[in-house]
């Protein structure tokens, strides 16, 4: 697990003012003060609902908004000054505290000597997911960032024992009747449901999930289905999974990844076009892409030239996205990868460079290198067996104008040699990375018997 993966890292925050509203359920409080500990700088953390008393012990002064402002203000800038950082709560009624008004986070990020001014705004008694009522949540509206929350354990119980609020939460799901359990998709459904999770987000505001308690290999592939449900959602900028309450408390940061699917070529040395010979039931290229649907990545593009109608066609019944490149008998591999990435929309952070003649890389293969930059060990990842390097291979949007910048001839392991500091190599199982189907003898070899 990469040390990168500090929570102030995890969800990119800038150097100050920034305004950031939990919300939903699985640890907000947890999280709010973790975060809290973690961030540089001077931090007032406070609820616009309500909060625990027990909780309030874990700040290390607590301050009282009263109807004396400027008091309260002079107290708060006391306190920054003796710790750093405070929790700021309206009266304290039984067990808990009453928030303050939404519009005062607001006013104390605008003070200079504020950097952070992070929010618990939802209820959920302690449940690990829920829906919210007409009067939730309250965010402040100069919020920067919004992180729905929601526990992993929401898949492990009765769904009208995890949720709160499961009449409302049903009603999102469309569902006719109660069900026993949640599934992956229903998680995310309610994360990124406009009156859920995404309910109340103002508009200029970043939208950054976290899954919570993650802890087991059991719990990440679940985790990770759930956030994969959840990227289709274009207003959500990236999925953290993690476990607030351990020493590690972020364990991937899951964001879009494109596999660009190189079967522009013409097969010269195998004397046809090698993506469209035959393989088991389907073809090089339709294996190649099954194997890439199995896998985590967001989605698919395939790079067409030669042959480029039987090649749309492959693609086509796969569902599957294509682009031409007109250049593709003079620029080789590097044009139509440079195809690609003009075209790539801005929230996809990093391509999966792969080969249309390797079908024999296993999902399971690829999926180790996705797993790496999730993980945050580099933005530039190869896969290596037996100390050589493979494909295919993990670029970055950190490197995408030197990619677009080389010059025609030029090939993608030009970055990997030139960055060979940053470039993080994953030990893989198989040698399938190393192989590939360029000669009639190879492919003979390779195919799978019918």
């Amino acid at each position: 697990m990469s040390q990168n993966l500090t929570l102030p890292a995890a969800f990119a925050l800038q150097p100050r003012d920034e305004l950031i509203a939990f919300v939903g359920g699985g640890g907000k409080t947890s999280l709010l003060f973790a975060l809290g500990a973690a961030l540089p700088g001077r931090r007032i953390l406070t609820t616009t609902t309500r909060i625990f008393a027990a909780q309030m012990k874990l700040a290390p002064e607590v301050i009282f908004a009263t109807e004396d402002i400027e008091k309260s203000e002079g107290k708060i800038g006391d306190a920054l000054d003796r710790h750093g950082t405070c929790l700021v709560v309206g009266e304290v009624e039984g067990e808990k505290a009453r928030g303050v008004p939404p519009e005062l986070p607001g006013q104390w990020l605008a003070r200079p000597d504020v950097d952070f001014v992070l929010v618990e705004a939802d209820g959920s008694r302690m449940r690990p997911i829920k829906a919210p009522a007409a009067h939730e949540p309250v965010i402040p509206p100069a919020a920067t960032l919004v992180v729905p929350v929601v526990g992993i354990d929401a898949l492990d119980g009765r769904f009208s024992q995890i949720t709160h609020r499961p009449e409302l939460a049903a009603e999102l799901l469309q569902w006719s009747a109660i069900r026993e359990q949640l599934s992956a998709r229903d998680v995310a459904r309610l994360v990124t449901h406009p009156q859920g999770g995404l309910k109340g987000v103002p508009g200029r505001a970043r939208v950054i999930p976290f899954i919570n308690k993650v802890e087991t290999a059991v719990q990440l592939k679940a985790a990770r289905q759930i956030a994969q449900q959840i990227l289709h959602t274009p207003r959500i900028d990236r999925v953290i999974i993690g476990a607030v309450k351990t020493e590690q408390p972020v364990q991937e940061v899951q964001q879009r990844i494109t596999a660009v699917i190189l079967a522009a070529g013409e097969g010269k040395r195998m004397g046809e076009t090698k993506q469209l010979l035959p393989w088991g039931n389907t073809t090089v290229l339709g294996q190649t892409i099954r194997n890439l649907q199995q896998t985590a990545v967001h989605n698919l593009l395939v790079i067409t030239g030669h042959e480029a109608e039987s090649v749309n066609r492959i693609a086509q019944e796969a569902d599957v996205k294509t682009l031409h490149n007109p250049d593709y008998a003079a620029g080789e591999m590097l044009s139509s990868l440079q195809t690609a990435v003009r075209q790539l929309p801005e929230n996809i952070t990093a391509v999966l460079v792969m080969l249309a003649d390797q079908p024999m890389v296993k999902p399971e293969t690829i999926d180790l290198l996705l797993a790496a930059y999730w993980q945050g060990h580099s933005d530039l990842i190869a896969p290596m067996f037996a100390g050589r390097r493979g494909n295919p291979v993990l670029i970055g949007r950190s490197y995408f104008a030197e990619l677009l910048a080389l010059p025609p001839g030029d090939a993608p392991r030009t970055l990997l040699r030139r960055h060979a500091d940053k470039l993080h190599l994953v030990k893989v199982p198989t040698d399938s990375i190393l192989r590939d189907l360029d000669k009639p003898a190879q492919y003979e070899r390779e195919r799978p018997s019918s």
